[in-house]
């Protein structure tokens, strides 16, 4: 397997994106379309919802889904001083009445919004996590779980399959290889943002990252972000509290070679740039 280390890879990160690809008229343009959409909507372009930017702290934080991203927001929101909704998973909701919530860049001017994202005095950092681990994790969660709300996803599944619909029988789960396939059709910018690849959603065409922490060493990375910050002691101490965990199986239990091999296709390019080994799934539990 190959894996660069993640403070390697923060610093080869940050080197590569020092330059950017964006002229300021085409990063404004881009930011200017991504406020035009809904904040809750995946697609092309910047998702707004993924963004969370302390003016104070002056840090901008990119949240994937499926990598850690309910931890990492409820972190910074307690971090912020901010209250937690009843229900901490609820900090998705940044619509919540009666509750302040941590900045989105749809909260700044698009000039503004254009420094959070590229100037030397902001700390722009991610998180990502292995792709066979986040996709196997966001099937749990949004597609193997009959009660989320992807039902009219797991009909379209069911019929490229060829699924038998007996009447007056329950719709039961459809199968992760299944669900494989089915994406594997999409183009990766259709993709619902659980399954989105980590590349497509970092845009590291536009954003410079000072650090890109991994999942796989989640609270050792978080620490070294949030100390920056001067976070408390009783803050640091959660870190090794899990939330919005999924049922644990190791991936040996979900794929094969064949599935594998499709799976690194779809997401080469995580892969590739985030230092994954292409055999990784035979060696997590």
């Amino acid at each position: 397997m190959s894996y660069a280390t993640p403070s390697l890879l923060a610093a080869r990160s940050a080197k590569e994106n020092k330059e950017g690809k964006m002229t300021k008229t085409e990063l404004q343009a881009w930011i200017d379309m991504a406020k035009t959409k809904p904040q809750d909507e995946d697609g092309p372009g910047l998702n707004i919802a993924d963004t969370w930017i302390s003016p104070v702290a002056k840090y901008f934080c990119m949240a994937i889904p499926k990598a850690a991203c309910s931890k990492i927001k409820i972190v910074l929101q307690q971090l912020e001083g901010f209250p937690l909704p009843a229900d901490p998973l609820h900090v998705h909701y940044r619509a919540t009445p009666g509750l302040r919530f941590v900045s989105s860049i749809a909260d700044f001017s698009t000039a503004e919004a254009s420094e959070i994202l590229t100037a030397d005095d902001w700390f722009r950092f991610t998180f990502v996590r292995n792709p066979y681990a986040r996709l196997f994790s966001a099937y749990k969660s949004q597609v193997m779980d009959l009660s989320s709300p992807y039902i009219g996803f797991r009909e379209a599944i069911r019929q490229q399959a060829g699924y038998p619909t007996p009447v007056g029988t329950p719709l039961g789960k459809v199968g992760f290889a299944d669900f494989v396939k089915y994406i594997a059709t999409q183009p990766d910018e259709q993709r619902d943002g659980h399954w989105k690849s980590q590349t497509g959603s970092l845009h590291l065409d536009a954003i410079r990252y000072d650090f890109i922490g991994r999942v796989e060493t989640f609270e050792q990375d978080f620490r070294t972000v949030l100390q920056r910050f001067n976070a408390p002691a009783a803050l640091l101490v959660t870190l090794a509290e899990r939330v919005n965990t999924t049922a644990q199986l190791p991936l040996a239990a979900a794929y094969h070679k064949e599935l594998a091999d499709l799976v690194y296709s779809i997401y080469q390019d995580d892969f590739e740039t985030f230092g994954y080994g292409r055999d990784s799934w035979m060696f997590i539990d």
